[in-house]
C-alpha cells in the first residue's frame, strides 16, 4: 500500500475520490455523519441531471463529457442502470439567440463545434413531440439525445457496496467533531462519539459542512436551500420519459428544471437551480409557502396537468456555493497532509466520476490537467457566480 489516506464525508465527492484511490493502492477509510445514503446529503435523491451544456464553458463542457462516458461505464460495473441515458431537452421562451438566450444559444454553438447531433424544435413541434408541455410557451427547443439522469441515492449506495468491495473501509454513523493538527500537519481527525481516526492524509469532502471544519474557507463559501418538489400528476402517461426527458425550462430566467415520471414513487420531480436562501446545514429544511405558490404557477404555465397535483413530497437541496460557482479541490497552502474536495454548486453528481479522479491527483500531487480555477484560491469578496445556467435570482 502506499499509504493511508482518511475521507470526511461520503457524498458524491467522498465515494468516487475514495474508490479512485482506493485503485491507486491507498489504504482509505471514509467516514459518513449518517447511514449511507445520508438522507441531508446533496448527493442524496431519486435523480440528479447528468448533462454536456454549460453554455461558452468549454473546460466545464470536456469534464462533464468525460463523467458521461463514465456514468455509461458505471453501469456496467455495478451491474444496474443508475445513469439512464435517456436525452436532454432545453426550452427556450424565445427564438434561441445570443442576444435573448445566451446560455441556449452558447450550449448549442458548443455542442455543434464538438460534433453532436442537436435538434431544434420549433414551438408547433414541441407539443406535438412532448404533450405535457404547454402549447405557445416557448418558442423554440434544443434536444440533445446525449444526456439524462443518475438515480443519484441509489447510486451512492451501490457505489459504496463497491469501494467495500475493493478494499475502502466505510464507517457511518460517525461525526468529525475537529481535524488533528499537529506541527502543522493534519495527522487525522476527531469524532462526536470519541473515537479518533489517524492517516498520512486527510480529504475533507464533508459538502455543506467543510467550511465548519476548514473555517478559514468561511469567507468563500455559502450554504444555500434549494427547493424540490414531488407531484403526483393525474395523466403519467404524458410524463413517461417516451413522452419527456430531462428537461431545463428557460432556466436562465425561469431557474426550473424537472425530470420524467418516476415509477417507483410515482411523481415527477422539479426542481429549481437559483440564488437559492442561505441556511446552516443544521437548521431545518423546509420549502416555504412562497416557493410552492411560486412552483404552482410555474407549471399552471408550463405544465397544465400539473396544476392541480398532488403535492407529495418537498425537499431542501443544500448547495455548497463558493463565490465564483467552481469547484474547490486542492491541497491547503498552510497545512500539509489535507486537501479539500468540495464546492459543487449544484453540479457534483453529474461530475462525480471526473471528480474523483481529480481529486485523487491533488492528493498525489499531480497535475490534474484542468485549469487552475479550482485551486486554493482568494476570492474577493461579491465577486459573483458565473454559470450561465443559474437563474441570479
Amino acid at each position: 500500500m502506499k499509504g493511508n489516506i482518511l475521507i470526511i464525508g461520503a457524498g458524491v465527492f467522498g465515494v468516487f475520490t475514495a474508490i479512485e484511490l482506493a485503485r491507486r493502492d491507498y489504504s482509505v477509510t471514509l467516514l459518513e455523519a449518517g447511514q449511507l445514503p445520508n438522507p441531508k446529503a446533496a448527493s442524496t435523491d431519486i435523480s440528479k441531471i447528468v448533462r454536456v451544456e454549460y453554455g461558452a464553458d468549454r473546460e466545464y463542457f470536456k469534464m462533464a463529457e468525460s463523467s458521461m462516458i463514465q456514468w455509461r461505464n458505471w453501469n456496467d460495473i455495478l451491474d444496474e442502470v443508475v445513469y439512464h441515458e435517456i436525452g436532454f431537452l432545453m426550452l427556450s421562451a424565445s427564438i434561441i439567440s445570443q442576444e435573448h438566450s445566451p446560455y441556449e444559444a452558447n450550449s448549442l454553438n458548443m455542442l455543434l463545434s464538438e460534433g453532436y447531433e442537436v435538434e431544434r424544435i420549433k414551438s408547433d413541434e414541441i407539443v406535438n413531440r412532448f404533450p405535457s408541455i404547454a402549447k405557445d410557451v416557448y418558442q423554440e427547443a434544443l434536444y440533445n439525445p446525449q444526456g439524462g439522469f443518475v438515480k443519484s441515492g441509489r447510486a451512492i449506495h451501490l457505489l459504496a457496496i463497491y469501494a467495500k468491495r475493493i478494499g475502502v473501509q466505510i464507517i457511518e454513523n460517525t461525526k468529525v467533531s475537529r481535524l488533528l493538527n499537529e506541527n502543522d500537519k493534519i495527522i487525522g481527525a476527531d469524532c462526536l462519539n470519541g473515537k479518533s481516526y489517524y492517516a498520512d492524509h486527510v480529504v475533507v469532502s464533508a459538502g455543506a459542512y467543510t467550511p465548519y471544519l476548514v473555517p478559514e474557507l468561511n469567507s468563500y463559501f455559502t450554504i444555500t436551500g434549494h427547493p424540490i418538489f414531488w407531484l403526483q400528476p393525474d395523466q403519467p402517461e404524458v410524463f413517461k420519459s417516451d413522452e419527456l426527458p430531462v428537461f431545463m425550462a428557460d432556466i436562465a430566467n425561469t431557474g426550473y428544471y424537472g425530470f420524467p415520471y418516476n415509477e417507483e414513487k410515482g411523481v415527477v420531480k422539479i426542481s429549481k437551480h437559483a440564488a437559492g436562501v442561505i441556511q446552516h446545514p443544521d437548521d431545518a429544511r423546509i420549502v416555504s409557502d412562497a416557493e410552492v405558490s411560486d412552483l404552482r404557477a410555474f407549471v399552471k404555465k408550463s405544465f397544465p396537468t400539473l396544476r392541480d397535483a398532488k403535492l407529495k413530497n418537498t425537499r431542501r437541496c443544500l448547495y455548497t456555493d463558493t463565490h465564483d460557482g467552481h469547484y474547490w479541490i486542492a491541497r491547503h497552502p498552510g497545512l500539509k497532509g489535507l486537501t479539500v474536495s468540495t464546492g459543487g454548486s449544484g453540479h457534483g453528481m453529474k461530475m462525480g466520476p471526473e471528480l474523483g479522479k481529480i481529486t485523487a491527483d491533488v492528493v498525489e500531487g499531480y497535475d490534474h490537467g484542468y485549469s487552475s480555477r479550482y485551486d486554493w484560491r482568494h476570492i474577493e469578496l461579491g465577486q459573483t457566480r458565473k454559470e450561465e445556467a443559474r437563474m441570479s435570482k
